[in-house]
């Protein structure tokens, strides 16, 4: 599978914007700069994949870091090849609110010819079936 977190703007356009946000603030520790810009734990492990460790500035950000940091934004690739034991399931509350989603297809009624379904969406269910239920059920709708 592979993950675009910025499918708006092409690598060029999100290097400039990344850039943009580092040179504001070059002195600060670039996981602060950059907070807010994605999910804070998938921002800290992307940092991490680009080899940019916790405490670097941009004054000290290599350009292949840079380089490599971006391409992950827009091409992070990654292999689903299983689940991890019962125990060591939880349920996550999703970014999409229902209300931008289109019930009887699940497509996104913010972004055309994308469909939606499962954890991504804002649905919290009590244990016992629930959230894994609306998981298989937004899916199977989502096609």
């Amino acid at each position: 599978m592979q993950l675009d977190v910025f499918p708006e703007l092409n690598v060029d356009q999100l290097s400039q914007k990344v850039r943009k946000i580092l040179k504001a603030e070059p002195d600060k520790y670039i996981k602060n700069s950059l907070r807010g810009i994605i999910e804070e734990r998938y921002l800290l492990f992307i940092l991490e994949q680009s080899g940019i460790h916790d405490e670097m500035t941009a004054h000290h950000l290599s350009n292949q870091q840079f380089q490599t940091f971006v391409n992950l934004l827009k091409t992070f690739t990654f292999t689903v090849d299983g689940t991890l034991p019962l125990d060591k399931a939880f349920v996550t509350g999703g970014r999409f609110s229902l209300k931008e989603i289109e019930p009887k297809t699940m497509m996104s009624k913010l972004v055309p010819g994308l469909f939606l379904c499962g954890e991504v969406l804002d649905i919290h269910g009590y244990t016992g079936g629930s959230n894994i239920t609306s998981a298989l059920v937004t899916g199977h709708v989502a096609g």
